[in-house]
């Protein structure tokens, strides 16, 4: 949905993927027995994958790739939660796809979402209710003074991710993603 590849179809899948992970994500974190939330969970993530093949991923992916590389220990998924605001936030900052957040948030349940803001609302109130919302980068091994080093490190190796991002992220800007997600 951020990625500037965004096209018709790409968008409608995504939005589908949004709202059923943001739907049943929680039920099935709560309870592995729920048949009905693992299923909706297991086509969103599907669906998000085909999104991916249309339109590409954007940098966060990169990122979170530097910080695996340098912390082996480190889940991509968990690495992706725990910058997943903050790089948000850089875009909504920018104004780069207001629109687009705003989509997201109505997609995650907020049906009155009329500022790129609700989906940082949503994002967050969705990781609380998956227990994650406590990740940090320190339980991993990942210090503060790390932080441009994993930014010229994500653009090294997976530079072209950075394209796809709705407006320009420059080393300084990646590297102050990771300092503001940093606890």
């Amino acid at each position: 949905m951020m990625s500037s590849g965004v096209n018709v179809l790409s968008e409608a899948i995504a939005l589908s993927a949004i709202e059923n992970i943001a739907k049943y994500l929680p039920r099935a974190v709560k309870d592995g027995n729920d048949i009905e939330a693992r299923e909706h969970v297991a086509y969103g993530s599907t669906v998000a994958g085909i999104t991916m093949q249309l339109t590409s991923t954007t940098a966060q992916h990169s990122m979170e790739h530097a910080m695996s590389a340098y912390h082996h220990n480190l889940p991509h998924g968990a690495g992706l939660i725990m910058i997943s605001v903050e790089f948000a936030r850089y875009f909504i900052e920018r104004h780069a796809c207001d629109g687009q957040f705003i989509k997201m948030a109505r997609a995650m349940g907020m049906a009155d979402a009329d500022k790129p803001e609700d989906f940082l609302t949503a994002l967050i109130a969705l990781q609380k209710a998956c227990g994650v919302d406590d990740l940090k980068m320190s339980d991993y091994g990942i210090t503060k003074d790390e932080c441009m080093t994993l930014a010229v490190n994500a653009r090294e190796t997976m530079g072209g991710l950075f394209l796809a991002n709705p407006c320009e992220m420059n080393d300084k800007d990646c590297a102050g993603v990771f300092e503001k997600a940093y606890r």
